[in-house]
């Protein structure tokens, strides 16, 4: 019998507990530590919090990529919206066809970090000036980076959505693709690169592409433009970013170890397709696989220098991405 049982009144307020009754885990840590028991609603709240900060930011995310999308389709003036399949979820581009009616070609554009599809700076200039050149382009969002550096950590992502805007391009009778990326999405275009030894991409133009850590994991950018196969425009403002200007030698570099080994073998389609060096004062002759092109004046975000940029990379264009032949005097 138990010694409440042989009381001649209950304790008031008491109760047995019944027969099913197990103290859940909190109670059971708390149970025989009375001076901490007033914190259980604290530890308990605490835990929730961070449960759903770590959630929310998860959502955040995710309506960030939607909501940019959402409100660039709405307020869209030129090009066509679209929701492209990135895997997990779709995301947002905007293609603008050929506007020559001499079609030579598709450009898949990424944009900076705190960039979008429509960005006025760079991006728009871009959309609006190479359909004109013949090339038609399509823009991408990137999935949300909280820096500059955090491409790495969405860099399977990012391939995703590339390989799903190639498949588009093709799909509407695009074969001649080149990719092209400003800033953050310069070093993405770069690292995607890197890792395709076949792949639909012919060309690379890489604007104000560069290299925040030489020591930074995964490989570093020099590293990754020595593994690319394809011919390569890196271009930049002389007023540019410091790791932009300071590390253009590093870049050219790079550069040159692959494309003076792809380019002596001439047996890759892209270096095929691409312009030839040839000259009545020259002994040899070779394939132009790599040009660096500093324009003066110009920022990060090129303002006032838009039409040097698209003319600049539609006249490489016309001679890397071809197969035409031009004189190396030029």
């Amino acid at each position: 019998m138990k010694y409440w049982q042989k009381l001649p009144f209950k304790p008031a307020g008491f109760a047995p507990r019944p027969r099913h009754f197990r103290p859940n885990l909190i109670n059971h840590c708390f149970q025989k530590n009375n001076h901490i028991k007033k914190y259980r609603l604290l530890i308990i709240s605490t835990c929730l919090l961070f449960f759903s900060s770590a959630t929310t930011a998860q959502n955040t995310k995710a309506d960030f990529n939607l909501k940019i999308g959402q409100s660039l389709e709405k307020g869209l003036t030129s090009g066509k919206a679209l929701w492209l399949d990135g895997g997990k979820a779709k995301f947002f581009a905007v293609y603008d066809p050929d506007q020559s009616g001499q079609p030579k070609g598709g450009v898949i554009i990424l944009h900076d970090a705190n960039s979008h599809p429509d960005k006025p700076e760079v991006i728009q200039p871009l959309r609006h000036g190479l359909p004109a050149h013949g090339w038609a382009s399509i823009t991408i969002q990137l999935p949300y980076l909280s820096s500059i550096g955090d491409y790495t950590n969405k860099q399977t992502i990012i391939n995703q959505r590339i390989n799903s805007t190639v498949k588009y391009m093709q799909s509407v009778g695009i074969g001649n693709i080149v990719l092209l990326g400003h800033g953050t999405g310069a070093m993405a275009a770069t690292a995607y690169l890197s890792t395709q030894q076949k792949s639909s991409i012919q060309a690379f133009i890489a604007i104000s592409l560069g290299m925040l850590d030489k020591n930074r994991k995964p490989e570093s950018i020099p590293q990754q433009l020595e593994k690319i196969t394809v011919p390569i425009l890196d271009i930049y403002g002389s007023n540019d970013l410091d790791h932009v200007t300071s590390t253009a030698m590093s870049r050219a570099l790079a550069a040159k170890i692959s494309s003076d080994a792809v380019a002596s073998s001439k047996y890759i389609d892209s270096y095929n397709r691409s312009a030839i060096a040839k000259s009545s004062t020259q002994n040899y002759q070779g394939y132009i696989s790599y040009r660096q092109i500093v324009i003066e004046g110009a920022s990060h975000d090129y303002s006032g220098s838009e039409h040097q940029l698209t003319k600049r990379i539609a006249g490489w264009l016309e001679r890397h991405a071809k197969g035409v032949t031009v004189n190396a005097s030029r």
